[in-house]
């Protein structure tokens, strides 16, 4: 597996909650959270306060997969602290952590609401305004959908209204123009409650009060300002009703720059129908104070409307994801859409971002993080509020590639047996290491007494600890911890000292690679110890200049097979002359050379060729795999020996005399070549491409890449990688394919006795290529092929080719026809 399948991702929602959540106690409801990240993140649920909100058996459920659930519960039961509360989803994982933007959760105990529709008065001529009211328990969770004139007369929400009636989206509705008929009509409200989808009809009918008049009044206004809000696009009604005798007349201004500007009555963007300003498709600029002014020879009256638009808000933080090397600098930058826009803030890893020398806020949409060190990789968020909602966006800071460091080591020891002890080693570094550990250059031995414990921190330090109770002297030795990731690795080795007999631990066989260093550690435990003796065939050690013993450890230089492998015995001695001794056998295996191969030159599409990839010496078996620009072909395992090679298809197989073919499908980079097929059409060559590599065994130290046809899509370098105990060695061979003349697609036409040959466009790697060829031939089928160009590198050529009379004929002489006159032939 790449090391591409453990890169780490910081946590981001693949769900994140909306800000409100509404339910009622008859249904119950739920919040998900669905998070990704690698490692996967751990999801939690925040309170308000911050801290980690827990279950309550039938009240609230955290599900382990990020849902907080809320069973339908009796209103009796109901907590203002769970059922009315604010709740955030927090994510973590080894990266960093993330919040969601707050949730305002809801929970509505249901219970039975009767609207009651209002009798408005006014004078015969004026508009009235009949409002449905609901009780306020219910207010946010009830919308009037329609109004009915009894009996059977359903007025809905419009635009413009019907010049009588108009139900405004607020849900009153006008009634314009009233008259003594429209005193004796009685009206009732339609309402939905989106929560129980119940639809509730006001048990009470509503009236116009009709005022009679005789002397005349200036216009009143009940009420002197309203608040309205809007969301983007959205059509806004705002009705201007006076009581006024005679008629008022209504004129609307909108304040802008605390300038009233006049809005005239069809302006297309705003329109003034029946007194009330409509506003079609409200957009950021609509918001601010309209006054509308009734008037009438009595006097006027001014109601001001202040008017909100928001939309949506959204926010996305750049660059997503970016990775910096420390000491240097890193910039964010949050890009919020939607308004009002009251606030915007950071955090980092779910905290409010803390600044400082390193760390600024240049403006409220940007921060800059300079002399990047370790604590400033991880998660940052930008969160945008206003008053109706929340929104955040997520990027996160890596640190580049980092050698592992170790932040702490253990120290030498010395002490007696009985007691338990600890030996800890601490490493930073990106990715973060794995920290392994050694006992005189040799695995742990099997015992359980000793334990070794790793953990990550929220930092990404990684902790390991060594844990051995009721220590032995046989416990004692060079312990050694290596903190190891792609970028490198850091070692560390202190000894652990326990006083006792000298003892060596038992040995592995060690294998050491020819003309490499070889080392051994003679792991003797015991303390304290007075000599170490390294002997071979009971000769004490070294017995040359390429070896040599120091503090117990032997060292070979350049070994080699036939002096170095063999059988080693290290001896313990302390100074009252108590000794221990283990053997330890070597093996010294030779590395693969191969001998260098090439390709044939001047190759052309439609040749063969083939390499051998020998290797001259190494160890079997030998693992070979071959390449094609770097992409894997087919990898081969030969036998120990050529006895046991395979020999089946040997004296008769098409990679070569003596080879095993085996057929593979290469990853073939670059276009398809374009062949000529009997119906003159183009078909895509790929399949034989792949049929035409064949990869074989000779014997153990020997396989072969063969080509049957060459294509243009064959051209690339190709490698054998050879491979066994002791090392990987390679070596490449460049493959170069020239162009060359395809078939030709013949038609003949027996009107005029003239033969037409064509060659299909030919694309490859290293030419671009046009033919085009055209073969006349008169009536005694003497053809000549006339090649009309042919660019190669801008070279043009041309070229005359006689075929033989007759190439083509049938049993008759003549060329089969179809059913167009056309014999369509291959040119060979």
């Amino acid at each position: 597996m790449s090391d591409a399948s453990y890169e780490t991702q910081g946590p981001s929602f693949v769900t994140e909650p909306p800000s409100r959540v509404e339910f009622t106690n008859v249904n119950g409801g739920r919040v998900d959270c669905t998070v990704r990240g690698n490692p996967l993140p751990t999801v939690d649920w925040l309170a308000a306060d911050g801290g980690s909100i827990t279950n309550i058996l039938g009240i609230r459920h955290v599900l382990g997969n990020g849902t907080i659930h809320f069973p339908a519960f009796e209103a009796e039961a109901f907590r203002q602290d769970v059922h009315w509360a604010i709740y955030k989803c927090s994510a973590v994982n080894s990266v960093g952590a993330v919040v969601s933007r707050d949730v305002t959760v809801r929970a509505v105990v249901n219970q039975r609401y009767d609207p009651e529709v209002q009798n408005p008065s006014g004078f015969p001529g004026n508009n009235v305004l009949m409002r449905c009211n609901v009780p306020s328990f219910v207010r946010d969770h009830v919308t009037v959908t329609s109004w009915l004139q009894e009996p059977a007369f359903n007025i809905y929400p419009s635009t413009l209204g019907d010049g009588k009636y108009h139900m405004l989206p607020a849900g009153e509705l006008m009634i314009i123009n009233i008259t003594r008929s429209d005193a004796q009509m009685t009206y009732r409200c339609r309402t939905h409650h989106r929560l129980t989808q119940d639809t509730v009809v006001s048990s009470n009918v509503g009236r116009v009060q009709l005022t009679d008049i005789r002397g005349s009044m200036p216009p009143i206004i009940n009420e002197k300002l309203v608040y309205m809000s809007a969301r983007l696009k959205d059509t806004v009604v705002i009705p201007c009703v006076a009581y006024a005798n005679p008629t008022s007349t209504n004129r609307w201004y909108y304040n802008r720059n605390q300038r009233e500007e006049p809005i005239e009555e069809s302006s297309g963007h705003y329109v003034v129908r029946d007194g009330s300003l409509i506003i079609q498709s409200v957009e950021e600029n609509d918001a601010g104070s309209y006054m509308c002014t009734a008037s009438n020879s009595e006097g006027s009256e001014t109601l001001e409307i202040r008017l909100t638009v928001s939309a949506p808000l959204s926010v996305h933080v750049q660059p997503a994801i970016q990775t910096v090397d420390l000491g240097k600098s890193a910039y964010l930058t949050c890009t919020a859409s939607g308004f009002p826009q009251a606030a915007l803030y950071w955090l980092k890893d779910g905290q409010p971002l803390r600044t400082g020398a390193r760390v600024r806020t240049v403006s409220s949409e940007r921060i800059s993080v300079t002399s990047v060190a370790r604590e400033d990789r991880g998660m940052y968020q930008c969160f945008v509020r206003n008053e109706y909602e929340m929104a955040q966006g997520i990027a996160e800071l890596r640190l580049g590639e980092i050698a592992p460091q170790l932040v702490y080591r253990f120290i030498e020891q010395t002490m007696q047996p009985g007691p338990s002890v600890s030996l800890k080693c601490s490493a930073a570094g990106n990715p973060t290491p794995q920290i392994s550990w050694l006992l005189d250059g040799f695995p742990f031995p099997q015992n359980d007494r000793l334990l070794i414990g790793q953990y990550v921190t929220v930092y990404g330090d990684v902790i390991s600890h060594v844990n051995i109770t009721t220590v032995k002297p046989e416990d004692g030795g060079e312990y050694e911890c290596i903190a190891s990731s792609r970028a490198g690795d850091a070692r560390h080795s202190a000894r652990l000292n326990i006083y006792g007999l000298p003892y060596v631990r038992p040995m592995s066989p060690v294998s050491a690679v020819a003309g490499k260093q070889l080392y051994i550690k003679c792991p003797v435990a015991g303390y304290p110890i007075e000599s170490i003796v390294w002997e071979k065939g009971d000769v004490k050690l070294p017995t040359n200049m390429r070896q040599r013993v120091a503090n117990g450890t032997l060292f070979i230089d350049t070994v080699q097979r036939s002096a170095d492998e063999g059988t080693y015995t290290c001896t313990a001695r302390n100074k009252h002359n108590f000794t221990s001794h283990r053997s330890v056998e070597v093996r010294v295996l030779v590395p693969p050379k191969i001998t260098p191969f090439s390709f044939a030159r001047d190759l052309n599409v439609g040749d063969r060729t083939s390499v051998q990839c020998v290797v001259v010496t190494g160890d079997l078996p030998l693992t070979f795999t071959w390449l094609k620009d770097n992409v894997p072909i087919e990898t081969v395992r030969t036998l120990p020996s050529s006895q046991d090679a395979p020999s089946g298809s040997r004296g008769r197989s098409p990679a070569g005399p003596g080879m095993d073919p085996i057929n593979v499908g290469p990853k073939l980079r670059g276009p398809a070549t374009m062949t000529a097929s009997g119906s003159g059409h183009d078909e895509a060559s790929s399949s034989s491409q792949r049929k035409s590599i064949t990869i074989g065994i000779h014997d153990a130290f020997t396989s072969a890449l063969s080509i049957s046809t060459i294509a243009p899509a064959h051209n690339g370098t190709y490698t054998c990688r050879v491979t066994n105990g002791a090392a990987t060695v390679a070596h490449s061979a460049l493959l170069h394919v020239n162009g060359k003349r395809t078939p030709l697609v013949s038609f003949y036409t027996p009107c005029s006795g003239i033969l037409i040959s064509v060659l299909p466009l030919l694309v490859s790697v290293f030419l671009f290529s046009v033919f085009f060829f055209i073969t006349l031939r008169d009536r005694d089928r003497k053809m000549r092929e006339t090649n009309a160009f042919s660019a190669k590198y801008n070279d043009i050529v041309f070229r005359n080719t006689e075929h033989p009379a007759g190439a083509h004929r049938d049993a008759n002489g003549d060329a089969p026809r179809d059913a167009d006159g056309f014999a369509p032939r291959l040119v060979e």
